[in-house]
């Protein structure tokens, strides 16, 4: 969602559930210091791509970002109330279960599938005492056919992932032990790996099976007319790794490509405020 609606919606009051539920009082009392103008303002400041995570309250901006723009996606979108929705790798980030938390409330279902233990564990912790039921699947996203029969979800989600999942089919490919490791501690190496492969332009020839297997079987686990859905989002530091922002900027265009190439019965979809630089939207014909 572009930063001029979510500031106008979050002055509205279309936010407050998520604001009340999930914030400090200290956050609250500083947005409603603004009008819409201001926060919108501030929003592209704190958010500016590549983003500072060093910036004063950094976090807290992203998950109202990301939270009521995927509760606001819900809406538009009209999923149902009591939506099922499906996380790919969602590591520790809790910004899809709050919106799902504030759109469907008891009435939805989350799952997640994830394979780093350490990141499951902190996931585990920062849910507890959500209204909406939470699973985390401890596998591989491509396995979930076997937790789960087809047409399960109303929702496919990919929250930052595109890179995550790339990552790890390199890592695989360079024996990188992405499930009993720190994720952070060898996330470098898997960032070089990638920037390798793509530099020498090999990361279709080793990326794409096994990356269009995982959408494949997103796909299959959608009912009819449900949603795919992806976001991508830029942090500074990158290029000090050896990485490129400027290819991370391009990741959905990237998966875009991939996906369209692939012709699994899906058809990409627009929304207004979603800027499909940076958000990518396919439903299920």
């Amino acid at each position: 969602m572009n930063m001029q609606t979510l500031a106008e919606k979050t002055s509205a009051g279309l936010f407050n559930d998520i604001l009340q539920r999930d914030f400090s009082q200290d956050m609250i009392s500083e947005l409603e210091q603004m009008n819409a103008v201001q926060l919108e303002n501030k929003l592209k400041d704190i958010l500016a791509v590549p983003i500072d995570i060093s910036k004063e309250r950094v976090f807290e901006y992203l998950q109202l970002y990301y939270s009521a723009s995927w509760q606001n996606l819900f809406t538009e979108l009209n999923v149902p109330r009591a939506l099922s929705l499906l996380e790919v790798g969602a590591g520790d980030v809790i910004y899809i279960p709050k919106g799902v938390d504030a759109y469907s409330h008891e009435a939805g279902s989350y799952v997640t599938a994830n394979l780093n233990r350490e990141l499951t564990q902190y996931f585990q912790e920062k849910t507890k005492g959500m209204d909406v039921s939470i699973r985390v699947v401890e596998d591989d996203a491509a396995n979930i056919g076997l937790y789960y029969p087809e047409s399960s979800f109303d929702v496919v989600a990919y929250h930052h992932a595109i890179n995550d999942i790339i990552q790890t089919i390199i890592a695989e490919r360079e024996g990188i032990d992405t499930v009993n490791q720190d994720w952070w501690t060898i996330e470098p190496l898997m960032l070089q790996a990638v920037m390798d492969y793509h530099r020498k332009g090999t990361l279709k020839d080793a990326a794409y099976q096994a990356f269009i297997q995982i959408i494949d079987t997103s796909c299959k686990q959608l009912k009819s007319g449900g949603y795919m859905i992806f976001d991508n989002i830029t942090y500074a530091g990158y290029d000090e790794m050896g990485y490129s922002s400027e290819f991370h900027n391009d990741y959905i265009q990237l998966a875009r490509s991939w996906i369209s190439e692939a012709n699994l019965g899906l058809e990409e979809i627009e929304v207004d405020s979603y800027d499909k630089q940076w958000w990518m939207i396919w439903r299920k014909v």
